[in-house]
C-alpha cells in the first residue's frame, strides 16, 4: 500500500509520487510546506493531507468538466490530468 500527498481544498496531488509509508508522506508535507515559507507564501490558507492511494482515487480526486478542442464535445477527466495529455489543450493536438 502507498500513501499520496494532496491539497485539501483542490484535491490535486502535490506531486506524482507514491509515499511506502505514513511517516514519509508526513515529511513530504512538511518539506513543502518549509518550501512555500522559504518563497515567502502565506501558507496558513495550505492545507496540505495525505490518504493511502486507493482512496484517493476511489473517493478523494475530483473530476473537472472539460470540452474537446476539437469535437467541441464535453467530457470530463481527472484534475491531475496533464494539460499535454488532455484533449481540451492545444499541446495535446500538435505534433
Amino acid at each position: 500500500m502507498g500513501y499520496v500527498v494532496y491539497d485539501a481544498d483542490t484535491t490535486k496531488l502535490l506531486t506524482g509520487k507514491v509515499y511506502q509509508t505514513t511517516p514519509v508522506a508526513k515529511a513530504a508535507i512538511t518539506r513543502e510546506l518549509k518550501r512555500l515559507v522559504a518563497k515567502g507564501k502565506d501558507i496558513s490558507a495550505v492545507e496540505l493531507t495525505y490518504t493511502d492511494v486507493d482512496t484517493y482515487y476511489e473517493f478523494i480526486e475530483r473530476k473537472v468538466e472539460r470540452v474537446n478542442m476539437m469535437s467541441g464535445k464535453t467530457y470530463w477527466e481527472s484534475i491531475n490530468t496533464p494539460s499535454y495529455c488532455s484533449p481540451a489543450s492545444e499541446a495535446y493536438w500538435s505534433a
